[in-house]
């Protein structure tokens, strides 16, 4: 999860006074962030009770099926965390905060992540018939695959990086 940037403890107040416009675009704003964000949650929520049956298999289930269901697991609670992130997000926007770039870093890093898992668990556990899980590429593509993944994960941990040494902004009040 993001720790970095999290500020403002209310909504911004929507200009309710006359014939304004805007204000209607604004509410009608705030209502689409607002079921945006609430669905994130919900669907992570279903993912992590899905993931506690995963996970309850992972320790009880057969032998034979535990690369799969930690594969699975693992895969579940990456998609979580993506759309935790994403919904810290919508909730920055709805309390009119200032969005910072490292939750959609982190978001990227993490999806970069599970694709780099699904590859290399395709080459390790192949499907009878001898075709990987993956089947959006081929065999001699995913070697270039992975090292351009490789490369997106080193400039996305680099950026993280630099984003965390610079030194917080301070917000201008204005008016």
């Amino acid at each position: 999860m993001a720790s970095a940037g999290r500020t403002g403890d209310e909504f911004p107040p929507v200009n309710t006074g006359g014939n304004d416009p805007t204000r209607w675009l604004l509410l009608a704003e705030r209502v689409i962030f607002l079921i945006v964000g609430v669905s994130f949650f919900i669907a992570a929520l279903a993912l992590v009770l899905r993931a506690t049956n995963q996970l309850w298999l992972l320790v009880a289930g057969p032998q034979a099926t535990i690369l799969g269901t930690a594969t699975s697991f693992l895969n579940m609670m990456l998609l979580v965390l993506m759309m935790v992130e994403l919904a810290y997000t919508v909730v920055l926007s709805l309390r009119g905060a200032v969005l910072v770039a490292e939750p959609f870093l982190l978001v990227g890093l993490i999806a970069v992540i599970r694709r780099v898992i699904v590859i290399t668990i395709g080459d390790v556990n192949p499907v009878p018939g001898g075709a990987a899980h993956d089947v959006t590429t081929g065999a001699a593509a995913q070697p270039l695959e992975l090292g351009i993944l490789t490369a997106i994960i080193l400039v996305l941990v680099l950026s993280i990086a630099v984003l965390r040494r610079q030194p917080p902004r301070e917000e201008t009040a204005s008016g």
